[in-house]
């Protein structure tokens, strides 16, 4: 099952436009010859680049201040913007980390 908490979808929308992107343009170039290994790497480095900084924007916003009304203290709630249980912005090194391991995998196979 997949969960996730606030714009945490993105996550997966996020690269999907950028694999779709990626395709159409590797296709309309001509570079069919062009190992599919490394526009999937390259989607996959931009997508982590991207994610990191817009987990970043998201979560750094998502701080909530609620006054309880009778003893009038302060109670702060943070919403965080996750994706299976992980931040955002945590997405973007495992996408940099995926898309440097198929440059390397395509360079030694």
């Amino acid at each position: 099952m997949i969960t996730w908490k606030g714009w945490g979808i993105f996550t997966i929308v996020i690269p999907g436009m950028i694999f779709y992107f990626v395709d159409v343009l590797v296709k309309s170039l001509g570079l069919h010859s062009l190992d599919e290994r490394l526009p999937m790497a390259f989607s996959f480095i931009v997508s982590g680049i991207v994610i990191w900084y817009v987990g970043k924007a998201f979560n750094a916003d998502s701080c909530r201040v609620l006054i309880d009304e009778e003893t009038g203290e302060r109670y702060r709630i943070k919403h965080k913007h996750s994706f299976l249980y992980i931040p955002m912005h945590y997405w973007g090194p495992i996408g940099l980390g995926v898309g440097l391991i198929l440059i390397i995998d395509t360079i030694f196979s």
